[in-house]
């Protein structure tokens, strides 16, 4: 079973006013057009991140594979935004908005035509995308299931929830005897 994070995405507060201008001209690489977007995006590099900045000391982290690169990220900008004059307040308040994680979790080859035919909650369009949409039953998260038997996850708030979300969609799989090619 080879299951990873690939992406998490997070809304950061750092309590206190960012001069995206400032930004702007000492940080790099950095895009920023007021005219078109609001916040500079700051790609930073050394933790494979990219940081959404806005005046209102508010962030978006992308391109994170955890909370802990997220929070080391953070922590490493923050000190930057320091070192120009910026003032903060408290600790960095991070909020994950979202998960996605890939993989093969061992569900073996699978037919895509009687999982969607059986399993509540799907939503398979071939013509359109070669995988079972799976919408996981009380929450955000959906799952993407491919023939292969390898799927993506996303929605996710913690890994736990990953590791729910999936469990749920087996025992599925197996009431309906879907998992004939487990491995």
């Amino acid at each position: 079973m080879s299951l990873k994070v690939e992406n998490v995405v997070a809304s950061i507060d750092l309590h206190g006013h960012i001069d995206v201008e400032e930004v702007a001209d000492e940080l790099h690489p950095v895009h920023y057009d007021p005219s078109i977007f609001p916040g500079a995006a700051y790609k930073m590099n050394p933790f494979g991140v990219t940081f959404l900045i806005f005046a209102s000391g508010k962030l978006v982290c992308t391109g994170a594979k955890s909370i802990e690169i997220i929070k080391k990220a953070t922590k490493e900008l923050r000190r930057i935004l320091e070192s120009l004059g910026m003032k903060f307040g408290g600790e960095p308040e991070i909020q994950v908005q979202n998960m996605v994680a890939a993989g093969d979790v061992g569900f073996g080859m699978l037919e895509l035509d009687e999982i969607a035919l059986t399993l509540p909650n799907v939503e398979y369009e071939p013509e359109i995308f070669p995988g079972v949409v799976y919408r996981v039953r009380n929450s955000g998260m959906t799952i993407l299931i491919f023939n292969s038997g390898k799927i993506v996850v996303s929605g996710a708030k913690r890994e736990e929830d990953i590791w729910q979300a999936l469990e749920e969609l087996r025992q599925e799989l197996e009431k309906y005897g879907l998992l004939k090619g487990e491995e």
